[in-house]
């Protein structure tokens, strides 16, 4: 049996050392770009933190997957973390010093840091550094043996000099394959109408983000546009948005929803591209130079009528001229002297009145809370913004429901109510003042302009009940009053 001489043992030789490696770095105009290469088989994840004040003492602390992306240490921030070769971060004001932290390691173990690169966007620089190959220490040795092993030594130095080149040439392979990628995004990207409306005129930047490609999970990109505060965008249109918890990267089935927006000052633009077939998942607004204003979110039906959603206030002056009507008709009906005796047909058309009026009720019970359910489920343009999910807004949306079943509750007992048929219509025209205020000062969703339009005709069917001598349809009074 042929022994193996000590110190040759090449089972390892194809495993990746997590502390062997090059890295390239690089600036320009409003961008960085860092790529690096190691030698092995195994895929390192490397992640890089980026801050303005100085370098990041670890790497542990709000990875991408733990849904945040500030890094230990202040004024940290992961910008990337992945499994490829190359990261470019552009969008970058030029002049400004940038201070990355590189580190690596193999999947689930320790952190091991590669490198800390002060770069200034808009300077130029490039150089390279790391740690070369073991290999590549070993030169000397090989050196010295030379002269006693010409030949072999010469063959030996040919291999090092084809090992130190192919780092680079990998590298650049990335960077060029790199480019090509985030081209195709872009372009993807703003093929879209949607995309393309926003950024008629104006002069943009872009950073390009890649995720996906494992198995099951076709490869996509998140493409940023920035452009100077000068050129604040004011936009609206149908946006697609994507049912993905806010801070996480798109995963299959890719199921999105449409919402209708406007918004204004809008100067930067995320936009989640499938580069299977170019296809356009997401756009949102981003705040970038300027803080955008969200002015309408709604969704069907509301979103088919958007000559309405962008003047709500339409509708105010009809239930004012109705309700003025319907009060003073019923408070002159209730201050006449001889009431007209009941009749067959006066009760059916009261009964057919009242049954109208409890489906109303039912079906705008269901109507909001359905509404509700699906605000606070559904993907906001905005996730800092006021949610139907968050605690402060749920007295909110609990209000308009309870005067319904209020009203409910009222029209199925035998009393006459009159009293609270009043309150009712008061609280009811007061919710949907509030909600019209809401929708025209803020921001237009579904919930604002449904509670303000089924609070509105509930006070108009609720206020004649306050004047009624009796009830309505079904137990009037039985003795009619004379004088």
């Amino acid at each position: 049996m042929r022994r193996r001489a000590a110190g040759h043992d090449h089972s390892t030789q194809h495993l990746t050392d997590v502390r062997t490696r090059r890295i390239f770095a690089s600036s320009g105009n409003g961008y960085v770009a860092i790529g690096w290469d190691y030698p092995g088989r195994t895929l390192l994840e490397v992640r890089i933190l980026r801050s303005v004040h100085g370098f990041a003492a670890e790497a542990d602390g709000g990875a991408p997957e733990d849904g945040g992306g500030a890094a230990a240490g202040a004024g940290q921030t992961v910008v990337y973390h992945d499994v490829t070769g190359s990261f470019r971060d552009a969008g970058l004001r030029n002049g400004r010093p940038c201070y990355y932290t590189v580190f690596a390691r193999h999947p689930g173990r320790e952190w091991v840091r590669w490198g800390e690169y002060e770069l200034r966007p808009g300077e130029p620089a490039t150089f390279v550094a790391g740690r070369l190959p073991a290999a590549a220490g070993r030169l000397p040795a090989a050196a010295g043996r030379l002269f006693r092993r010409l030949l072999p030594a010469a063959a030996l130095l040919l291999c090092l000099a084809a090992l130190a080149a192919a780092p680079g040439s990998a590298l650049a392979a990335a960077g060029e394959a790199e480019q090509a990628l985030d081209a195709e995004a872009v372009t993807a990207a703003t093929a879209d109408p949607t995309v393309a409306a926003v950024l008629r005129g104006t002069t943009y930047q872009t950073s390009v983000a890649v995720w996906g490609g494992a198995q099951g999970a076709p490869a996509g990109a998140t493409v940023t546009f920035t452009w100077p505060a000068a050129s604040a965008r004011a936009a609206a249109g149908v946006w697609p948005l994507l049912k993905t918890e806010s801070g996480e990267a798109p995963a299959p089935p890719y199921a999105s929803v449409e919402h209708r927006v406007r918004i204004d000052d809008l100067t930067a633009l995320q936009v989640d591209v499938l580069l299977q077939d170019g296809r356009v998942l997401q756009v949102l607004p981003l705040h970038g130079e300027t803080q955008f204003r969200l002015l309408e979110e709604t969704w069907p039906p509301f979103s088919w009528f958007p000559w309405f959603t962008a003047r709500p206030w339409l509708l105010l002056p009809v239930f004012l001229v109705v309700g003025a009507i319907v009060i003073a008709r019923a408070w002159r009906r209730s201050r006449s002297w001889n009431r007209r005796l009941p009749s067959l047909t006066r009760h059916d058309r009261q009964f057919l009145g009242r049954l109208a009026f409890i489906l109303f009720l039912l079906a705008g019970f269901a109507w909001q809370v359905y509404e509700a359910i699906y605000a606070a489920r559904a993907p906001a343009v905005d996730p800092g913004g006021p949610n139907a999910g968050d605690l402060a807004a749920l007295p909110l949306l609990l209000f308009p429901p309870a005067v319904f079943l209020a009203a409910l509750a009222m029209e199925l007992t035998p009393s006459g109510h009159r009293v609270a048929w009043g309150l009712v219509a008061f609280l009811a025209a007061a919710g949907s003042f509030y909600n019209l205020a809401a929708a025209v000062t803020g921001t237009t969703t579904n919930l604002n302009l449904l509670y303000y339009i089924l609070l509105g005709v509930l006070c108009i069917l609720a206020a004649p009940r306050a004047f009624s001598a009796g009830r309505m349809g079904w137990s009037r009074n039985s003795m009619p009053r004379y004088a």
